[in-house]
């Protein structure tokens, strides 16, 4: 049972109407771990690489490793050692997370406030949140907008395409404003039995 827990909102940019999740994270979290609270949180699948920038610093998966080129930069740090707690120690209330960097989702998280655990409450714990995440894949922001125009236009010239790869029902009920609570607490609580 963590004690501190930092409320984040993590807004994913350039969406209109604001597509965001407020999280209650524990402090304890690495930002490893913290990638998949995100990744549960926008209903992500996790099949592409990530990258936190903090402060100007990089941090990835330290399998990234063994994909990056030495000649693009320096290696991002291991994301599994620089612990949630040690962001807030150092006062950092926002930082950048990008995840695949082919649709190049990029999100501002912010860190709210930091407040005592409910010991009645399983964390990482679902706050808030508006409208359906971008399915993975889709092309990124206007592959996203795309699919919502196809949805929302039965002659729209990709609507065939969209049905064909996510299925008439699914483009049929899609709902760019909705957000499927139940699910990403569902999500959340799979992310709290495996970091446990």
């Amino acid at each position: 049972m963590p004690d501190r827990v930092a409320r984040i909102r993590m807004e994913l940019r350039g969406t209109s109407p604001k597509i965001w999740r407020r999280v209650d994270v524990p402090l304890s979290y690495t930002l490893l771990s913290l990638h998949e609270v995100i990744q549960a949180a926008f209903d992500w699948n996790g099949g592409h690489l990530y990258e936190f920038i903090i402060d100007r610093e990089h941090f990835s998966d330290p399998a990234l490793q063994d994909v990056v080129e030495p000649s693009f930069g320096p290696l991002p740090r291991d994301a599994g050692k620089l612990r949630l707690r040690s962001v807030v120690d150092l006062e950092i209330k926002r930082f950048d997370y990008f995840y695949d960097f082919g649709d190049d989702w990029h999100h501002i998280l912010t860190i709210l406030r930091v407040i005592d655990a409910n010991p009645a409450t399983s964390y990482p714990a679902l706050v808030a949140g508006s409208c359906c995440s971008p399915v993975d894949d889709v092309g990124g922001i206007w592959g996203f907008y795309d699919l919502a125009d196809a949805a929302a236009d039965p002659n729209h010239p990709s609507r065939e395409q969209y049905e064909e790869w996510l299925g008439e029902e699914f483009v049929k009920h899609f709902d760019l404003k909705h957000f499927d609570r139940e699910w990403v607490q569902t999500r959340l609580a799979m992310v709290a039995k495996d970091i446990a």
